[in-house]
């Protein structure tokens, strides 16, 4: 059980790296990059760029959906937090939905969203703060986690020699 915690986490933490990072290459380099190329040829590069990045995507935010669910169902024990860390993961996931939703709608081909994609270097900025709003929720949820954890125990001292012993 170890193991595969070890590796959802992995998972978990890669894959927003991936889902965090993406919109900061799109943001600062792709699309001032096309900015200036014919809408034609514009329109033909992001296909390219997109077309092999859909299907990538799709498989990473289905693996942090997967290991975000085992993490809460399995490794975190809810009733035990703090409220803070409780309304941070709300917001953390609300957040987290609401970039895999921009990421796949730029990626995609629908018709219904291309008015969106003509606005995407609005989007990606908005993705970009979805992003730092979700590493910012993670990262507090941490340290709120481990000061928890740290108060659950009692620390006891007997001269120089000293033990930490769980409520």
């Amino acid at each position: 059980m170890l193991f595969l915690t070890l590796v959802m986490r992995w998972v978990h933490i890669l894959g927003a790296a991936i889902l965090v990072g993406a919109p900061f290459i799109m943001w600062f380099g792709i699309y001032p990059a096309t900015a200036k190329l014919p809408e034609d040829q514009r329109r033909d590069f992001l296909e390219t760029v997109n077309k092999p990045w859909r299907k990538f995507l799709g498989a990473v935010i289905l693996l942090q959906i997967i290991s975000g669910v085992y993490w809460l169902l399995v490794v975190e024990h809810m009733n035990r937090e703090p409220p803070l860390y409780q309304a941070l993961l709300g917001v953390k996931m609300l957040a987290a939905f609401a970039l895999f939703f921009v990421l796949s709608v730029l990626a995609g081909r629908a018709k219904a969203f291309e008015e969106f994609r003509r606005k995407a270097p609005m989007w990606i900025g908005i993705a970009v703060g979805l992003g730092i709003l979700t590493v910012i929720c993670a990262s507090s949820m941490r340290i709120i986690n481990m000061q928890h954890q740290r108060a659950e125990l009692v620390h006891i001292r007997i001269g120089h020699a000293s033990m930490s012993v769980s409520k």
